[in-house]
C-alpha cells in the first residue's frame, strides 16, 4: 500500500503533457494544438496535423479573443491569487465577461486566509465594478445594445454598494438613451413610408399606449438606480411591470380593432414586442435582487412568472439555474457569473 501512494505521489511532480486547445484564427480557421511556449506576443505551438504534429509559431493577435486567451492561461497556468487575478484582467482587457468572472472568482477563493482574502475581495471588486462601467459606455458608444444592458445588469446586481444612486442612475440614462435612439431610427424608418395624414393618425391612436410604455420605462430605470436596496429595487420592478400590463391591455385591443390596417397592424407589433422585452428586463432583475437578499423563492417565483408567459425564454431559463447555484454551497459562484444567455460568446 505504501508503495502505490509513494507511486501515485511522485506521479504529481512528474512532466504533464500539455492541454491540448482547439483554437481559431481571425480568417475562420481552426487548428488543434498543445501550447509549447509563450514569448510576449507569440506563442510556440505543437499543431495536430493529419495524424502527426509539427511545431509553429504564430503571433496571439493571429487568433479571436477567446483562443488568445486559452493561449495565454495554458501557457501561464495560474495557481495562485495574482496568477488568477492576471487573467482575469486579461480577459477583461478582452472582452471576454464569463471568463473574466470565472478567473475573479477563483483568484479570490484561491486566498484561504479569511482577512486577507477579504481585502483580496475588495481589491477585485473594485476592478469588476470599474470593468464593467467602462464596458457599459464602451458598448453604448459602439451601438451594441444588448451589451450595454447586460454589462449593465452586472453593475448593478452583483456589484450595486460599489456605486452610488447617481452613478447608476447616470449609466442606465446612457443605455436608455442608445435604446431610445434605436427605436427612433426603426420608427423613422417604418413612419417614412407613410403619408402625413396616416402618421398623424397612427401617432394619435398609439400615444396612450406609449405613455404606459414610457411610465414603465422610467420606473424601471428607478428600480435599477435603487439596487443598492434590495427590497426597495424589486418593488419598483412590480410597479414598473404594473405599467406595462396596463400598457399592454390597452394594445391587444388596439390589435383587434386594426382589421386589415396592415401598417397599423406592424406598428402594434412593434410595440407589443417592445412591452414584452421590457417587462422581462424588469422581472429578471427583481429576481437578481431577491437573490442577492437570498430571498430564493420570491426569486424563483419571478423566473417562473416569466416561464409562465414565455416557456422558451432563454435568459430566465438561465436565471432558474443561477438562483439554483446561488441557493446550493457554491454560492459565491453566481456572484461571478458574468456569461450572457443565448450570445455564443462564452
Amino acid at each position: 500500500m505504501k508503495t502505490a501512494l509513494l507511486f501515485v505521489s511522485l506521479l504529481a511532480f512528474l512532466p504533464q503533457d500539455p492541454k491540448t486547445l482547439t483554437l481559431t484564427g481571425v480568417d475562420g480557421e481552426s487548428m488543434t494544438a498543445q501550447v509549447v511556449a509563450l514569448n510576449g506576443d507569440s506563442a510556440k505551438l505543437k499543431v495536430s496535423i493529419l495524424g502527426g504534429n509539427m511545431t509553429v509559431t504564430r503571433k496571439l493577435s493571429d487568433f479571436t479573443p477567446i483562443s488568445m486567451y486559452r493561449i495565454e492561461q495554458a501557457a501561464k497556468a495560474p495557481s495562485d491569487f495574482d496568477g488568477h487575478f492576471a487573467m482575469a484582467k486579461r480577459a477583461g482587457e478582452l472582452r471576454l465577461l464569463t471568463q473574466a468572472g470565472s478567473e475573479a472568482r477563483v483568484a479570490v477563493e484561491s486566498v484561504k486566509d479569511p482577512t486577507e482574502q477579504e481585502a483580496k475581495r475588495k481589491d477585485v471588486r473594485k476592478w469588476a465594478a470599474d470593468t464593467l462601467e467602462v464596458m457599459v459606455r464602451e458598448a453604448v458608444a459602439d451601438k451594441r445594445l444588448a451589451d450595454a444592458r447586460h454589462c449593465l445588469k452586472l453593475l448593478s446586481t452583483r456589484l450595486p454598494e460599489l456605486r452610488t444612486e447617481e452613478q447608476l442612475d447616470a449609466l442606465a440614462g446612457e443605455v436608455a438613451g442608445l435604446d431610445e435612439r434605436v427605436a427612433g431610427e426603426r420608427e423613422a424608418a417604418r413612419q417614412a413610408k407613410l403619408d402625413a395624414k396616416t402618421r398623424e393618425q397612427m401617432n394619435k391612436i398609439l400615444s396612450q399606449v406609449r405613455e404606459h410604455l414610457a411610465k414603465g420605462d422610467k420606473v424601471a430605470r428607478e428600480a435599477l438606480t435603487k439596487s443598492r436596496s434590495t427590497v426597495q429595487s424589486a418593488n419598483l420592478c412590480e410597479k414598473a411591470i404594473d405599467a406595462y400590463k396596463v400598457g399592454w391591455k390597452k394594445l391587444q385591443e388596439l390589435i383587434e380593432t386594426a382589421g386589415d390596417d396592415m401598417m397599423l397592424a406592424k406598428e402594434l407589433g412593434s410595440l407589443s414586442q417592445k412591452f414584452h422585452d421590457s417587462g422581462i428586463r424588469a422581472a429578471l432583475h427583481a429576481a437578481n435582487m431577491l437573490t442577492v437578499q437570498s430571498d430564493y423563492k420570491g426569486a424563483m417565483d419571478w423566473a417562473n412568472r416569466i416561464l409562465a408567459f414565455d416557456p422558451e425564454n432563454a435568459e430566465a431559463k438561465e436565471m432558474v439555474r443561477t438562483i439554483q447555484i446561488a441557493a446550493a454551497s457554491a454560492s459565491s459562484q453566481w456572484g461571478w457569473g458574468w456569461t450572457i444567455s443565448g450570445s455564443g460568446r462564452g
